[in-house]
């Protein structure tokens, strides 16, 4: 996975996890994210880019919950 889009898909992760006072924080550094990629890449628009992290980050989350959370015991 491209590193850029990685990192954005974890910020909005955080984002989407923060239930305080940190999530305008988590929120500024996701934006600033979105803006860095934005800049390296021509042709690029905000919106189709965050609709991309979002999908990305939804297949990411149910690639997630389908990964069992304990190690089964030996047969």
């Amino acid at each position: 996975m491209n590193k850029d889009l990685e990192e954005l898909i974890l910020a909005y992760e955080a984002v989407s996890q923060a239930r305080d006072l940190n999530e305008e924080k988590l929120r500024e550094h996701f934006e600033a994210l979105l803006e860095k990629v934005l800049g390296n890449q021509q042709g690029l628009d905000r919106e189709s880019l965050r609709k991309s992290i979002i999908r990305a980050h939804r297949q990411w989350a149910l690639k997630l919950a389908k990964q069992p959370t304990t190690i089964p015991p030996k047969a």
